[in-house]
């Protein structure tokens, strides 16, 4: 019984690693790249109009997935859960085609409360909802103007 206990559960753990998703291997323009690009290779390196070109994996992201973006922020918020932005820029949510982004200008490190910057976000939506259901804006979170809210496309 236990040699057949043994199996099954290799058997099951081999499914397992088969089963898993592959990674993605989806490259996200960024104009900061880009410069580094140039500055690193200017002959290499796309031309402006070949980065403009570019952009459209930067559209606005659908409003479902920014909601839901905002949801699990609003509720990793009620938890307790705060937001830290310690660098330039860090990803608070991605979920699909929406990500929720803190930015700050400031030397420092800047926590909130994550409800904040869900409100915030709920700012953008009452703002810059789009007719073709998509949101894409930013405002200064509401409890600490050292925070910007990005709401943008991946």
């Amino acid at each position: 019984m236990v040699k057949f206990t043994a199996s099954v559960v290799t058997l099951a753990m081999a499914a397992a690693v088969t089963a898993a998703p592959a990674a993605s291997s989806e490259t996200i323009f960024s104009f900061a790249s880009w410069v580094e690009d140039i500055i690193a290779n200017p002959d290499t390196a796309l031309s402006p109009e070949q980065a403009v070109a570019a952009l459209p994996a930067l559209s606005p992201p659908p409003s479902g997935d920014a909601a839901a973006c905002l949801n699990d922020l609003a509720r990793k918020g009620s938890a307790g859960t705060n937001c830290v932005v310690a660098q330039s820029a860090i990803q608070m949510c991605r979920i699909g085609g929406a990500e929720l982004v803190g930015t700050k200008a400031e030397a420092g490190t800047y926590t909130v409360n994550c409800n904040d910057i869900a409100r915030t976000g709920g700012l953008i939506f009452d703002t810059c909802y789009r007719a073709d259901n998509t949101v894409k804006g930013s405002e200064f979170c509401i409890t600490n103007s050292n925070i910007q809210v990005n709401i943008q496309g991946v």
